[in-house]
């Protein structure tokens, strides 16, 4: 698939706002993926696409993550924010046939993972820190990205998990995984 493709289906499944959204994820994750040494082409492709089905009703994610692992979860109803996520997943790798590693990049781009890949990292972050994100944190980030990107991604997880602790809400194992990981990361890095 190229990016021109990936643009269109994007403007094909989104609103102008989440279109613009998707087109800074786009930009920021190949430039991160440049940093990275991830595939650039594949991490834009994944910018892309990463939130193309965000505005699909919940019982089209239902049925679109039919079967799936995700679904077996004990606390997947309360994941309902981030279905879209798992959904994208499922729709670029069985509808539009791209490889498992951008599908990954979708998966992962809400939660992240422990040891993310290059690739699934230039995504999570970018969603994070696009040029379109003001919301409380994401400039910190954005700055600290500039210097040390694994310092970045714990930020952001750090300040998801803060988040949704504050509010009350069931915050997801992996996520906590990731952070735990990334908190290691960094505290090993310092030493």
């Amino acid at each position: 698939m190229t990016e021109a493709e990936a643009r269109d289906i994007a403007r094909d499944h989104l609103s102008d706002k989440r279109f613009y959204h998707s087109q800074c994820v786009a930009r920021c994750a190949g430039e991160l993926a440049l940093r990275l040494g991830a595939d650039v082409d594949k991490a834009v492709i994944a910018g892309w696409l990463h939130d193309v089905m965000k505005e699909q009703e919940d019982a089209v994610l239902l049925k679109t993550l039919e079967g799936s692992d995700i679904m077996r979860d004990d606390y997947f109803a309360h994941y309902k924010p981030i279905w879209h996520a798992f959904a994208g997943a499922v729709f670029v790798q069985n509808s539009l046939k791209l490889s498992g590693d951008i599908a990954d990049a979708i998966y992962y781009h809400t939660c992240g993972r422990p040891d993310m890949s290059p690739l699934e990292k230039s995504v999570f972050l970018a969603d994070y820190i696009s040029d379109d994100r003001e919301f409380p944190g994401a400039a910190q980030v954005r700055t600290t990205a500039a210097e040390d990107i694994d310092l970045a991604v714990f930020q952001a997880l750090q300040n998801s998990v803060r988040h949704l602790m504050e509010r009350g809400k069931i915050v997801m194992p992996l996520s906590l995984d990731a952070y735990n990981y990334y908190a290691a990361l960094v505290s090993k890095n310092k030493d």
